[in-house]
């Protein structure tokens, strides 16, 4: 089925250009024969594949009002998301992830939302076991089974997801008043301790030089660092005064503190945190939060109601944001945080290459986009 699917998410990606059959066996990794074979079965199957000249080719076929699973294979991958959360389905994706990296999933399709990046399916995902969000446009193609997906609450898997709710604007020239400060920071401490509440599980489960032990150490001495920085940049956003970085900081060369490219930067964190101990830098990032917790639960209502610059490590301050966005939503140095841990947990690093210089573990870290 896995095979059909991929085959599928390469004529539509093509469609209605025709692709040959030696062309579908190397991207497939199979044979010539083998393509033949599984086109003939999704034919049979009364996908409308096109035979000619150049290859074979999918047409641009509108979708039936009503879809069967033939029909989820043909028209739009969004249309079937849409059929499958009306009618609370499984479906299964031929999805590709930020790495690049094909997988298949069967997911309960439960919602669909627009987030800051792009439209995402919000389902559990059978695979992991878990709740899971997946982007739109890495969705190869999607079948629609014929199966019930279990009742689970949107809401919920949304909260386990820690996405950020978007709040209605406020009416023009009006304020929030102190309830809308009261629950940005209180959805701000949640996000923290949500976040500490990962570090000491993933900490806990490579104690004692377990497996993973080593991508951990360096996705901790990253995120320690850079979390260290960012929090201490919106902090001084918000009071206007002098940064302060908290927690265990490394001593670095003179040089970390000038505007280096990103790599170099990283090599010196690199370099600096590898003397530590995994404790240590779970110890050193905890205090961080920590720090940041504290601050947050003291600091003016005001800062909650207005919107800040949003201060980056490369280049002039992004575009303003409220403060609990700026903390705790996408972007933000918890977001961050969760995205390298998510990465050990679904998409294992590649072996590192010998040019690398340890730098491997963070080579697709969102702060270089």
């Amino acid at each position: 089925m896995d095979r059909l699917l991929a085959l599928v998410a390469e004529l539509r990606a093509a469609s209605p250009v025709a692709v040959e059959s030696s062309t579908l066996g190397e991207r497939l990794g199979v044979s010539e024969r083998t393509v033949r074979r599984d086109l003939e079965l999704l034919t049979h199957g009364g996908l409308p594949v096109q035979a000619g000249a150049g290859g074979y080719a999918l047409p641009d076929v509108p979708p039936a009002p009503a879809l069967t699973e033939v029909g989820s294979l043909m028209g739009p991958v969004h249309d079937t998301l849409v059929e499958a959360v009306r009618t609370r389905r499984i479906v299964r994706l031929v999805y590709t992830d930020q790495g690049g990296v094909r997988s298949f999933r069967d997911v309960e399709a439960h919602g669909l939302v627009v987030a800051p990046y792009g439209e995402y399916l919000v389902g559990w995902c059978r695979m992991r076991d878990g709740p899971r969000m997946f982007r739109l446009d890495r969705v190869g193609a999607a079948f629609l089974s014929g199966r019930g997906a279990e009742v689970r609450d949107l809401d919920d898997l949304l909260a386990a997801l820690r996405v950020p709710m978007p709040r209605p604007p406020a009416e023009p020239g009006s304020r929030r008043g102190p309830a809308g400060a009261a629950r940005a920071r209180a959805w701000t401490l949640d996000r923290l301790e949500s976040v500490r509440s990962r570090l000491r599980e993933a900490t806990a489960e490579v104690r004692g030089g377990q497996e993973g032990a080593a991508a951990l150490r360096g996705v901790l001495g990253h995120v320690a660092e850079w979390t260290r920085w960012q929090l201490a940049a919106v902090r001084a956003v918000a009071t206007d005064e002098d940064p302060v970085l908290e927690g265990r900081r490394p001593p670095f060369p003179p040089e970390f503190d000038r505007d280096l490219p990103y790599a170099r930067r990283e090599r010196m964190i690199q370099d600096a945190m590898a003397l530590r101990s995994l404790g240590d830098l779970a110890r050193d990032l905890q205090e961080v939060l920590e720090a940041a917790a504290h601050w947050v639960a003291d600091c003016d209502d005001a800062l909650w109601e207005g919107e800040l610059p949003d201060p980056r490590p490369f280049g002039p301050p992004g575009a303003p944001r409220p403060l609990a966005d700026l903390l705790a939503g996408w972007r933000g140095p918890l977001a961050h945080i969760e995205w390298h841990l998510d990465r050990l947990t679904d998409e294992p690093p590649r072996p590192p290459a010998e040019d690398d210089g340890g730098v491997w573990l963070v080579d697709l870290c969102p702060l270089q986009a």
